[in-house]
């Protein structure tokens, strides 16, 4: 197996359920831990865990969304960038990346207003809870990486990876503070790591952002008879 065909967006001969499987596990997984977390967050009053429960749901609509552009972009007739990616993927990667930009202000909103009046959390239930939100998304991101290896990371998987990585975040960040929380009671700690994995959703948002623009870009500037994909 070659390594190198990093660059490579072809689907070619990858037979119509692999996408579905690959996409409809992750996403059955995601959505029922969602529910999970957001009534847990309720339950142990954590801003970290009501923070990844809605990673978790912005990550439910990416892999919906992702799993529709890669069954239309499988189709011949649909419209391409001169890049070869499909503006049906390109929408995807935009909404993904403005749901995070959303999600990222509101825990940023909410953890200010708790420095100011903090709240009781929960620590055992919180890091219960997490652990096991941690665990689902370990699974969904193998699952996506595996595709990625095998199908060619297109910007629509790489912007569905790109939530779940964000999220893995959000759960270590969550079962972080359940564990501090328990062992000193130290409830501040809730909304400093919420705001700490903002910053590093932000930073994996922006880039996301970028490959979008250059993406948009390559479509203005391509000659016409140009047809070689652009491996970055």
């Amino acid at each position: 197996m070659s390594k190198h065909s990093h660059g490579h967006d072809h689907h070619t001969h990858a037979p119509p359920h692999d996408d579905h499987d690959h996409y409809f596990i992750p996403f059955a997984l995601i959505f029922i831990f969602a529910i999970v977390e957001a009534v847990g967050s309720w339950y142990t009053g954590s801003l970290a865990l009501l923070s990844d429960a809605g990673h978790m749901f912005s990550d439910v609509a990416a892999l919906g969304l992702a799993w529709m552009a890669s069954t239309m972009a499988r189709k011949p007739q649909v419209a391409r960038h001169q890049s070869g990616v499909s503006y049906a993927e390109l929408a995807v990667s935009i909404f993904n990346a403005v749901t995070m930009l959303l999600v990222i202000v509101y825990v940023v909103v909410e953890a200010i207003d708790r420095f100011q009046n903090p709240h009781q959390v929960r620590g055992l239930g919180l890091t219960i809870i997490a652990t096991l939100g941690l665990i689902v998304n370990l699974i969904v991101a193998k699952q996506l990486h595996h595709q990625a290896e095998h199908h060619g990371e297109s910007l629509n998987n790489r912007a569905a990876y790109l939530h779940v990585i964000g999220d893995l975040l959000g759960s270590i960040a969550a079962v972080a503070a359940g564990v501090i929380i328990y062992f000193t009671g130290w409830m501040l700690i809730d909304p400093i790591l919420s705001l700490l994995i903002s910053i590093l959703l932000l930073v994996f948002t922006l880039n996301l952002i970028r490959d979008i623009v250059k993406t948009l870009r390559a479509d203005n500037k391509l000659p016409q008879g140009s047809g070689c994909p652009h491996g970055h």
